[in-house]
């Protein structure tokens, strides 16, 4: 064998650049430093996933943090004892009465109260989520009343608005006259009464004029034949004033049409404000 041959063997082969994985499994560089501790904890699985020193340092400062900290533990099938003592220490009082529910008299009463603080005991809610709930809630519900409100008021004048174009000048009289008829013969809490679609009786045109063809009828049998009652000094409806216009312009002997007769002058003004009451 030559010098130089020889020289080639005895020359020792230099590792290679990249490690495989199989490398990196039975040792490597990766985890050298299991060679430097005991050979009785080199296989323990707590160490499998650390790699070198430094990973293995910070998992021991890790570990450090939690020593002396107020640890739960946590079971894997926990039964609801299990449950009770873990949410206890996560802050949930030991009786409903834990939970101080403020009462308003209004959205929360006394009942209210209890019975929501029984629930929220019953959900292993801590005061802080069980107070939360509340306040959601209690603000939903204000919400929910002030549109409500909202829509009745719309409501509200939209009845109006119709009444008074069917009602003309009338319209205040004829409404003192349906509300004087609701509190004779029956009680203002029916007028709060809701039909199918929600709307409030006392809200809705067709049961007011109800109410006011009510009191027309008990005016036309029982009222009396005094000045205040006289057609001339009652407000009409354009339609009722139109068919007081429509009989004066008819009858022929009606002394709208003498220039002679001595009430004329009272019947020309009584047409013009029959036309008033028709044209607003």
């Amino acid at each position: 064998m030559s010098e130089e041959a020889i020289e080639q063997v005895d020359q020792p082969t230099e590792a290679p650049l990249l490690e495989t994985p199989a490398d990196v499994a039975q040792g490597g560089s990766g985890n050298d430093f299991l060679s430097t501790i005991p050979e009785e904890l080199r296989d323990h699985p707590s160490l499998s996933p650390i790699k070198d020193v430094g990973n293995l340092a910070r998992s021991y400062v890790n570990a450090q943090r939690l020593i002396g900290a107020d640890k739960i533990p946590m079971p894997v099938n926990p039964t609801d004892e299990d449950l009770d003592r873990i949410y206890s220490r996560l802050g949930r009082p030991e009786t409903p009465d834990g939970y101080e529910i403020a009462v308003d008299g209004n959205v929360i009463t006394e009942d209210a109260a209890k019975s929501y603080a029984d629930v929220a005991h019953k959900l292993r809610l801590s005061p802080e989520q069980a107070n939360g709930v509340l306040e959601y809630y209690k603000s939903m519900s204000q919400q929910t009343a002030e549109a409500a409100e909202q829509n009745e008021q719309f409501a509200r004048e939209q009845v109006e608005t119709e009444l008074r174009k069917e009602w003309g000048q009338a319209f205040e009289q004829k409404l003192a006259a349906a509300k004087s008829v609701v509190q004779d013969f029956t009680t203002p809490e029916i007028l709060e009464m809701k039909l199918a679609d929600g709307t409030m009786i006392g809200n809705h045109p067709d049961f007011i004029k109800a109410f006011a063809n009510m009191a027309d009828f008990r005016h036309s049998v029982t009222s009396e034949d005094t000045i205040s009652d006289s057609p001339s000094s009652r407000a009409m409806t354009p339609k009722e004033a139109q068919a007081e216009i429509d009989a004066i312009m008819n009858d022929k002997t009606h002394p709208y049409w003498d220039a002679k007769a001595p009430g004329r002058q009272t019947a020309i003004d009584r047409v013009s404000e029959l036309m008033d009451m028709v044209h607003g």
